[in-house]
């Protein structure tokens, strides 16, 4: 019979390993967005042009405010 000890590590190792499948999942998705705002922050501070992608971007979508 297998020793409890090592059943135990079993059990611990594959709650870990599926708390890491977990976050890796389902971390938020707001990446992107916050990339644009980081570079569309950037070129404004630089006085550079802004391609229309990023004038077009709002700096209140990720206000949790408006989000709820």
């Amino acid at each position: 019979m297998i020793n409890s000890t090592y059943l135990y590590f079993f059990f611990i190792l594959l709650a870990v390993c599926f708390l890491i499948y977990l976050f890796i999942n389902f971390r938020p998705v707001n990446n992107e967005i916050n990339n644009k705002i980081l570079l569309k922050n950037l070129l404004e501070g630089l006085e550079m042009e802004l391609p229309e992608e990023l004038k077009a971007l709002d700096n209140s979508s990720t206000d949790p405010q408006k989000l709820s």
